[in-house]
Order: structure tokens, then sequence, then C-alpha cells
């Protein structure tokens, strides 16, 4: 974090060292309106930022029908900028930029947007800003200053790769002389792949003495491609798998001593535009990708490599199947559907369960997993007694209870009385029926409501259930109530391993703070890539059978083994006792420590 303050410190030194050009204007609008807009100038001549600001939102309030609205826009927002909040200065430049986006002060707001996103750490973005303002501009000292601004994030970004795609809308007059600066800063850093596409552009070859810079002679390097929303409404989620990816290829770097490179592609969190990446991808020189985010996104990507051959890891996406659309894909993290299958295992080979009934709330992840233990549990020889469905928004669960009630003692489901064996006639509510075990997919918010009322109704079982059971508000309802139930989570391990602990230590000295999930899940997905090389994998072919050798794994996020369809099979078992998950490690079939049998 120290160098990235210092290259802040430096590029904020050189726009005020060198002031940006901003075309002079008279504005011609109502007298009120020029005498308040002329104060606003002054207030940003005089260096009154915050007054400037002021003047000029007020202005934007009070006439939102001006022909000048642009430049009220525009000035408030430069006046934050210069006064230090850039959060609300990347707003109001956002803001221009999509509503005036003919106006001759366009190219200035790009550049703005690409000083904001290199201050908060962001290069990549802020390349593609300096790039749409160079390409925008009409002023000799803009391009100038866009260029010097571009040569400065290439040479301090963690990763870069350039390409024709990026210089699409730079006019075919001025493209080279942008293009061969910034090849000279990537020669700089050793990109030579990205410098010669570049030279490529202007029908011109990259000559680097002592090196051979030909196509295809990077064989020593590694290059991942990390296809993940670095904008958008899920930024902070791919965000924090890069960073965690970047530590990765520190240690990678540290211990080899061999290049690698992380090549950022924003999805945007868009499944339409994963797929146009991931298509590009697989005739680039990129070795491997990383990503994408969601299942959905996922779900494309694999689809998209069932015509082209990429090794592909998803670090997050927990849909079923996804593997299945390509022969190259691999998922860091257990999908839901093994939750079901291996509690179905569980309660068939370490508690003996002959019968189970099921009670699960009707979102599309629990259905899948509902059915997954239906279906394996039932292969086991296993007899599933009843189905339960309630909605997600249900807070009275008694229907449901007692639905599965009805099916235990034959009786109709609305029955309000049973008959026993001696002819009594009894309260159906109040009687206990027991059953060898109870599967109970749901969120933290909805098991809350129903175990309580499970409870209250006599519906003794020993409970199993998903990840949604790893929260501090259901083990807090108390033994009597959780009954020591078993489940499944990804999300609960020990971090404690060898992998996590210098992991941490590493993630805490970058970005001073300590790694969540997704950030070991980016550090993961790198890790294992990287194990592949080491063992030996020279090519795309090599690298997928190596990731699908990779057996007991302790990274970061969790232990990885992938399976037979390149799936990870690790899925660490919890008990809850005295208002706590105990750890009971893998769900290896019989291997699990028996457990008390709960009270009923």
């Amino acid at each position: 974090m120290g160098i990235l303050r210092s290259i802040a410190v430096l590029v904020i030194c050189l726009w005020l060292a060198v002031p940006l050009p901003i075309p002079a204007e008279d504005i011609e609008d109502t007298p009120e309106v020029v005498s308040e807009y002329a104060r606003g100038k002054r207030y940003l001549r005089e260096g009154h930022w915050l007054d400037a600001a002021r003047t000029f939102e007020t202005l934007a309030g009070r006439f939102p029908d001006s022909k000048n609205l642009d430049l009220f826009v525009f000035n408030r927002a430069r006046a934050e900028f210069h006064f230090g909040d850039f959060s609300k200065a990347l707003a109001g430049f956002s803001s221009f930029v999509s509503r005036f986006p003919e106006s001759p002060y366009l190219a200035h707001a790009r550049y703005f947007l690409g000083n904001i996103h290199y201050v908060k750490g962001q290069l990549n973005r802020s390349i593609a800003s300096y790039i749409e303002a160079y390409g925008l501009s009409n002023d000799a000292r803009l391009s100038d200053l866009a260029m010097q601004s571009l040569i400065a994030a290439i040479d301090n970004a963690e990763s870069v790769k350039l390409g024709a795609a990026d210089f699409a809308a730079v006019p075919e007059v001025r493209k080279c002389s942008l293009v061969e600066p910034l090849a000279e800063a990537l020669v700089r850093r050793e990109s030579y792949e990205s410098a010669r596409e570049l030279m490529a552009l202007c029908n011109r070859t990259l000559d680097v003495p002592g090196i051979d810079v030909a196509a295809g002679s990077f064989g020593k390097d590694l290059e991942l491609a990390v296809v993940l929303p670095f904008s958008g409404e899920m930024q902070t989620f791919g965000e924090d798998i890069y960073n965690g990816a970047i530590i990765a290829a520190e240690t990678y770097r540290q211990e080899t001593g061999r290049n690698i490179e992380l090549v950022p592609y924003d999805t945007k969190g868009d499944p339409v535009n994963t797929a146009r990446i991931v298509k590009e991808l697989v005739n680039s020189p990129v070795d491997a990708v990383i990503g994408p985010l969601t299942s959905e996104e996922a779900a494309v990507a694999s689809a998209v490599l069932n015509c082209g051959f990429l090794p592909m890891i998803a670090p997050a996406a927990t849909q079923a199947g996804l593997t299945l659309l390509s022969e190259s894909v691999f998922q860091l993290s257990p999908n839901i559907e093994l939750q079901g299958v291996q509690m179905a295992e569980y309660a068939v080979f370490n508690r003996g369960a002959d019968s189970a009934a099921i009670i699960t709330s009707t979102a599309a992840d629990h259905l899948r997993t509902a059915r997954a233990f239906a279906d394996r549990f039932k292969e086991l020889g296993g007899t599933i007694v009843a189905i339960d469905y309630y909605r997600t928004r249900d807070k009275d669960f008694g229907d449901y209870v007692q639905d599965v009630k009805a099916a235990l003692l034959g009786i109709p489901p609305d029955s309000t009385f049973y008959v026993n064996e001696r002819g009594d006639t009894l309260d159906a509510d109040g009687v206990p029926v027991y059953i060898d075990c109870l599967f109970l997919p749901g969120s933290p918010e909805q098991l809350r409501l129903l175990l309580p009322q499970i409870n209250f109704y006599n519906l003794n079982a020993f409970y199993l259930g998903t990840d949604g059971w790893g929260d501090e508000s259901v083990y807090r309802l108390g033994d009597n109530i959780t009954k020591q139930a078993v489940f499944p989570s990804p999300f609960l391990q020990e971090q404690m391993s060898e992998e996590y602990l210098r992991f941490a230590a590493a993630y805490d000295l970058r970005y001073g703070a300590r790694p969540q999930r997704l950030a070991s899940l980016g550090y993961d997905a790198v890790r294992v890539i990287t194990r592949a090389v080491s063992q030996g994998a020279s090519n795309r072919e090599d690298l997928v059978a190596r990731l699908g050798q990779i057996n007991k794994y302790e990274g970061a996020a969790a232990t990885v083994t992938f399976g037979a369809h390149r799936e990870n099979v690790e899925l660490p078992l919890y008990r809850i006792v005295d208002g706590e998950p105990e750890y009971l490690g893998g769900a290896d079939p019989g291997t699990t420590p028996p457990e008390p049998t709960p009270e009923g």
C-alpha cells in the first residue's frame, strides 16, 4: 500500500505541475446564471474548491433546463476532484459521460476519470480511460498529458495487456503516435506479446536486441487471463478474487524466479460479455483463465470452451453441471448438489438411516440440493417418507411439519386427531413421531423459525443440513433445538493450513487487512495452476491433465481434490455442539467420528 500511495502522490504532483488544459468558454444564459457561473469559475481559479463545487451544484439544481447544464455538472466534478473528494468526483464525471456524450468536454472528463482510477489503485481502468481521452481529444496539450499518464500507469500496473480492441476508438491518423511509446513501455516491463501486437497495428515489427519476440516464443513465462467483473454491481467481488490472485502470482515468482502475468478482463457481470471475452481468449497466447465469478457467467464460458480448448478455473461458482459443458473447466468451490449427495451418504453410512423426510424451501439452490439428497438416498436403499416445500417468505411452518407427521402416522394431512393401535383418540399435534433423519436445506433466516416449530410439533429425527446452517443465529437456538445437527459447509473450514497462514501474512502486508473467502479462492485458483506447471505441465493439454490429478491440496480457502468431472469434491462437515460448529473432517463415508444420539 505504501508503494501505491507514493504513486498516487507522484501522479497528483504531475497534474498540479501541468495544469489540465480546459477550453475557455463564455456562456450565453440569463444574467443570473452568467453571474453565478462567473463566480464559480473564479472560485476554481483561486483554488476555493468546496465553494466552487457548491456553486455549480446550485446552478445544476436550479437550472436543469439550461443549455449550459453540461458545464455545471463538469465543473462541479472538477472542483470535487481538486478538493480530493474522489468518490464524488467519480460519480460526477461518470454521470457527465453518460448524460452528455456530445459535449466538447468529454475528453477532459475521460481524463479526469483516468486520474481518479489511478489514485484508487485501479491502474488498468485508468489505462482504459486515458486511451479514451486520447482518442477523443482535439487538444495537443491534453493528448500529450494523456500519453504521459498512460505510460506512467503502464509502468506501475501490477499486470497489463493491451491489444487492438483497446484502440478501436482512437482515430487511425493518431493511432501510431500513441501505440509506439506505449509499446516501448510494455517492452520495459517485458510484456513482449502485447508490445508486438500493438506494433502490428501500425504494420511494424517489434525489435528487441537479444530477445526473440516472434509469436509463440514465450513458453517460459506463464500468462493467466483473470476474467471477472471489475466494474458494475459485482466489482468488489471480482476485485477480492483478483487481489488474492496477485498474492499467489508474487509467491510463484519468489519461489521459482519465473515470470507470471495476470491479465484482467472486465466482464461487467454480464454473461454475454463473458462469453465474448472467453471466445477471444481461446485463440490468444494465454495459458489459462481464472474466473468468471457467477454460475451464470461460468455456464456460458464453459459452453464456449466446448468449442475451444483452454483451461479455466471457476473460483466461486457453485452450480452443478458447469464442468460437464467442457473438458477443460474446473470448479474450485464444491457445487450445491454435492451437499445433498454427501448428506445422503452420511445418513446411510454414518447414521445407518433407512428412512428420511425432507422439508425444504423453494429457492432454486435448495430445491437442487434436496433433489440430489433424495436421489442419492434412494440409490443407497433408503426410503424418502415425505417431501414438503415451503415458500421463501413463509414464517409459519406448522402445516409443513404436520404434513410430514401425517405421512409418518398414516393419517390424512388435515386430520386433527389420531387413533392409535389401542383405539385411543389423540391430538395429532402432540403425538411424538420418530424418523431416522430430516434433511433441512434452508437459509439462516428460515431455519431460525422452522427448527423451533419442528420441535414444538414433536417431529423427532437426526437433523442434516446444508451450508445455511453455518450461522451464529442458528447455533444460538440451543442444542435442544438444533439437536447436534450435522451439515456441510465450504465457508467455515478451519483456516489454519500452512498455505493460509502464508497467504494471510502476505495479504496483510500488501493490503493491510485479513483476506476474506473470495480473496482466498483467487489465491488458490492461481496456486493450483502454478502447482500443475511446477509438476511438468508445458501446454494447455498438459495443464488440464495435471490439474485433474490434484488430490488433497491444502489451499488457503479449502482443501482441493478434483473429482472425475473436475469439480472440487472436498466438503468439510460440522456438528453443532454447545452453540458452536465442531469440525468433523471430510465427508468420506464411514470416516467421520460417531456422535451421540441427540435427545428426541
